[in-house]
C-alpha cells in the first residue's frame, strides 16, 4: 500500500468545490464520463495561441498534439495534470512538470495494433504503387491506350513480401508488435536496429549502418526525441539499396523532408510512406513532400502520405478513453503512486518525479 503522503487526494483551489476539466481537442475522440464531481469545457480544436486563455482557470488539462508550454502553464494555477490522450508526448517539458508539481499522463501502447496494421497497409500500397495506378486509371486513359500500367515499375516487377528484408528502427512496443506481423505476412528476414552511433550492438540487433545497407523496407517506430531528429538524412539515405521503401509511422522529423524529397525525386530509392509529417495539419506548400504543384513546385514521384490516421481504429478509441480515464480519476482519488517505487502504467510525471 502506498503511505498516506504519496496516496492524498490533490486539494481543490481556494473557493471551489469541483475541478474543471479543460479539453484542447476533443476533434479526435469523444471524452469517457468522469466520475468525480467536475465541469468541463470541450474545445473541438485549439491553436497554440488560443492555450493561455483556455486552461487559465483549468485543474485538468486533455491534450493531445497542441503544446502545453511552461509559458502556458504560467498563467494557470491551478493546474494539476496534464493528461494527454495519444502514446507520443514528445512536446511535453516534463522536467518543468515535474517541478511545477503537475501530473503528466499518457496512453501508453493504446494505439500500437492499428498502427502496425497501418503499417502493413501502407507498405503494400507504396510497394505496389497502389495510390499511382488509381490515378493513372481515374485520371488519365493510359491503361485503355497502352493495356497495361507496369511500366510504372521501370526497373521491372516490384517485390513480393517473401523477397523482403524489413530493418525495424525502434524495437519498443511498437516494433516488437510489428516483427510479428511481418513475420505472420511472411517477410523474408526482420532486422532489428541497434541505436544510431552506438558504439556497440546488442545481441539479435543489427547494426544501424548495416540495417541500411541491407533493408529492402525500413520501418521508422521510434519516439521523436533530440537525438532521433533527422534520423534519416541525405547520408542515409543515399546508403540505402536502391529498391528500398521508407515506411514512417511514428513522428515527423525523424526523416528529414528535404532530403526524402530528392531521394524520390532522384531515385535513391525506390519509394517512401508516411502516416506523419514534421507540420501537422498539413496541406500543399507545408512540407517538400507536399509540393503545390499548380505554382510549378516538381512533384514528389512514389509517395505516399496518409493524414496522422494510423491510430484511428475502434479498439483505439476505447484504449484512449479508458487509459485517459485512469489516469484523470487516478489523480483525483490520490492513486497514481502504488508505492515509493511504482506508479499506474499512465504516469510519465508525478509528485515531482519524472518516472518515465
Amino acid at each position: 500500500m502506498p503511505s498516506p503522503s504519496l496516496s492524498q487526494p490533490p486539494p481543490l483551489p481556494p473557493g471551489k468545490d469541483r475541478h474543471h476539466i479543460v479539453v484542447l481537442e476533443g476533434i479526435h475522440a469523444e471524452m469517457p464520463p468522469f466520475d468525480f464531481p467536475h465541469t468541463i469545457d470541450v474545445h473541438q480544436r485549439t491553436a497554440p495561441s488560443q492555450v493561455v486563455e483556455r486552461i487559465k482557470g483549468a485543474t485538468i488539462v486533455i491534450a493531445c498534439i497542441v503544446p502545453v508550454t511552461p509559458e502556458a502553464m504560467d498563467h494557470a494555477p491551478h493546474l494539476g495534470v496534464l493528461a494527454v490522450m495519444a502514446v507520443g508526448i514528445q512536446w511535453v517539458d516534463k522536467q518543468d512538470c515535474a517541478r511545477r508539481g503537475v501530473t503528466v499522463t499518457k496512453c501508453p501502447a493504446g494505439n500500437v495494433d492499428a498502427v502496425t496494421e497501418h503499417f502493413l497497409g501502407l507498405y503494400f500500397a507504396s510497394r505496389k504503387r497502389v495510390v499511382q495506378v488509381h490515378n493513372k486509371v481515374t485520371k488519365t486513359n493510359e491503361w485503355l491506350e497502352k493495356g497495361t500500367l507496369t511500366k510504372l515499375w521501370p526497373s521491372g516487377p516490384p517485390m513480393g513480401a517473401g523477397q523482403e528484408t524489413l530493418g525495424i528502427m525502434g524495437y519498443g512496443t511498437l516494433g516488437t508488435r510489428l516483427e510479428k506481423l511481418a513475420k505472420a505476412v511472411g517477410f523474408k528476414e526482420v532486422l532489428i536496429s541497434e541505436r544510431k552511433n552506438s558504439k556497440a550492438t546488442r545481441p539479435g540487433r543489427v547494426s544501424f549502418e548495416e540495417t541500411l545497407r541491407r533493408a529492402t523496407v525500413v520501418a521508422i517506430c521510434l519516439p521523436k526525441e533530440h537525438d532521433t531528429i533527422d534520423l534519416l538524412s541525405e547520408a542515409e539515405l543515399r546508403s540505402m539499396r536502391k529498391e528500398a521503401l521508407i515506411i514512417n509511422v511514428a513522428r515527423g522529423g525523424i526523416v528529414n523532408e528535404h532530403a526524402l524529397a530528392t531521394a524520390l525525386k532522384e531515385g535513391w530509392i525506390a519509394g517512401a510512406a508516411t502516416d506523419v509529417l514534421e507540420t501537422e495539419p498539413a496541406g500543399l506548400g507545408t512540407s517538400p513532400l507536399i509540393p503545390d504543384v499548380a505554382k510549378g513546385e516538381e512533384e514528389v514521384p512514389n509517395l505516399t502520405i496518409s493524414s496522422h490516421i494510423a491510430w484511428f481504429t475502434q479498439s483505439t478509441i476505447k484504449n484512449y478513453q479508458r487509459l485517459l480515464k485512469e489516469g484523470v480519476e487516478g489523480w483525483v482519488n490520490g492513486t497514481l503512486q502504488l508505492d515509493e517505487d511504482k506508479v499506474h502504467k499512465v504516469v510519465v510525471v508525478h509528485n515531482g518525479t519524472v518516472w518515465n
